[in-house]
């Protein structure tokens, strides 16, 4: 562990205040350096033809359990501490 005194903050505040540009002009500067990502999402025909359908016509589907689902959602239930940590047992026994 290394702690360090003063003198080290002091060194790096001297730096960041002798700074040529101004704040406005790094702001503009950072802003078209890095591009913001954009999220993409790509469907298959088949999820197409699906989104298109009413879900009750789309054999496979229960019904019972996506209206239970968007209940829990709905109310903040759906995710519990005991779900996210047998989710992440479930995914931790998968790498071993």
């Amino acid at each position: 562990m290394q702690i360090n005194g003063l003198q080290q903050n002091q060194t790096i505040q001297s730096i960041q205040s002798t700074s040529a540009a101004t704040p406005a002009e790094s702001t503009q500067a950072a802003e078209s350096a890095v591009s913001t990502p954009a999220d993409q999402l790509d469907l298959s025909p088949e999820a197409m033809a699906i989104s298109q359908t009413e879900a009750a016509d789309v054999p496979g589907i229960r019904m019972d359990k996506v209206a239970a689902i968007r209940q829990a959602i709905a109310e903040g239930t759906y995710e519990t501490p005991e779900k996210m940590s047998a989710a992440l047992d479930k995914m931790l026994d998968s790498f071993a």
